[in-house]
């Protein structure tokens, strides 16, 4: 009797105190992101680890870069995990702050190679290790009107629009076509962007190379490029976000808009949704991506094995990534989560047409292109330039060339630049 007594009290105790360690042993981590896509993985992920907090932070994007960069270099109240952009993803990667993931305890790299080649040369830095996880597939393709394409070109087919579209001057040539016969109301292009974009998944070297400035053909191809662009009257010269640009999708005067996958949702649907069934989506002259978000996590941190079970079920969890593609029409950075849904998955905006297949297949051919921390500043000065020699701000190219590697410098002066290049 004594013996079931003391046993009893023992578990009593046990329990007692097992109830008093719980809150404080639920461990909870903050996640930081500047957009709000996130709370849908948050949403999934505690309803499968129900014992898990997580804090997550939505920051503007026009605060988010500057926050997260203090807060990485102080410590102070720094995120457990982190979004990256694509355009400045490569300024953070090589700091010690981001976490390594490729090998133990993460073994992420026998995760990774699920992702497709062009986004694998994102997540990992200058070394080839692994410290920034997609879950977003940003693939490009050239989405169209079809009423647009049924009219000038006598087909709405995106394959048969794929195949009269895929080189530069196939595009050039509709463009002339196009804008004569719309007495100037039509045109194929919306701007300078929709050239670099695809120009920029081309190039075969970074913007720098052993510090030096190295200036890729395709980049001086892009000029050639504007050249004809112009010459044809293909660019309707709007302002990408600009309400021109908006309105162009809404009226139908521009045929062609290459963008990546994520253009169908937060672009077409956001700002032309009266316009379901009107679109397509076709190859182009050649394979490109656009933009992406990526999660870290903070090496300092004191909860990486939650943060590192969080960041692996966003990226390489399957079940999630494919409720994700189907919940949300998000094409992911996941080869077999994508193939795994692509045939159930097709769009009544771009009538019917399954797009994750089409996504599967330009996936593998866009060109993995190494990025440094110099890109996303000089792409952006390049970017600027290239808007301004379309609107005969430059009286050569050799001039542009000249503005372009003084800007470069002024920015980056630790940089050597080649006057022959």
């Amino acid at each position: 009797m004594k013996k079931a007594t003391a046993f009893l009290f023992s578990m009593i105790f046990t329990l007692s105190l097992a109830a008093c360690q719980s809150p404080e042993e639920q461990q909870e981590i903050t996640v930081w992101s500047f957009t709000d896509e996130a709370e849908y993985v948050v949403e999934s992920f505690l309803e499968e680890n129900p014992e898990a907090k997580i804090d997550f932070q939505f920051i503007p994007a026009s605060q988010y870069e500057t926050k997260l960069r203090s807060a990485l270099s102080t410590g102070i109240r720094a995120p457990d995990v982190f979004a990256l952009e694509a355009a400045y993803v490569r300024k953070f990667i090589d700091h010690p702050s981001l976490e390594p993931l490729s090998g133990a305890p993460y073994h992420g790299d026998d995760l990774v190679e699920d992702h497709y080649d062009y986004i694998q040369e994102t997540e990992r830095d200058f070394d080839g290790e692994l410290r920034t996880v997609a879950y977003q597939g940003t693939t490009g393709g050239f989405y169209f009107r079809r009423d647009l394409t049924e009219k000038y070109l006598g087909t709405s087919d995106p394959v048969e629009v794929g195949d009269l579209i895929n080189s530069w001057d196939d595009v050039f040539e509709i463009g002339e076509i196009v804008f004569e016969e719309s007495n100037g109301e039509v045109t194929v292009l919306p701007n300078v962007s929709a050239i670099s974009e695809v120009q920029n998944a081309r190039v075969s070297q970074p913007w720098v190379v052993d510090d030096e400035l190295v200036i890729d053909q395709e980049k001086k191809e892009a000029l050639n490029l504007v050249d004809q662009a112009l010459e044809s009257n293909s660019l309707a010269m709007l302002d990408s976000w600009s309400p021109g640009w908006v309105n162009s999708m809404q009226e139908g005067s521009v045929m062609f808009y290459p963008a990546p996958s994520w253009f169908l949702n937060h672009v077409l649907q956001s700002n032309a949704p009266e316009t379901s069934g009107q679109w397509g989506l076709a190859s182009g002259p050649a394979a490109f991506s656009g933009g992406g978000t990526f999660y870290s996590i903070y090496s300092e941190g004191d909860n990486k094995d939650l943060a590192w079970e969080f960041v692996k079920y966003y990226g390489f969890n399957e079940d999630f990534l494919q409720e994700l593609a189907k919940d949300e029409e998000y094409y992911t950075s996941h080869r077999e989560a994508n193939d795994g849904v692509a045939e159930e998955i097709s769009s009544d905006f771009l009538d019917g047409q399954n797009y994750f297949e089409f996504f599967n297949e330009e996936s593998e051919n866009v060109d993995s292109v190494v990025r440094t921390s110099f890109d996303g500043n000089i792409e952006e000065i390049f970017v600027d330039l290239l808007g301004s020699y379309a609107r005969g701000n430059f009286d050569s190219q050799e001039a542009f060339w000249e503005r372009f590697k003084s800007d470069v410098v002024t920015y980056y002066p630790e940089l050597t630049i080649n006057e022959e290049e």
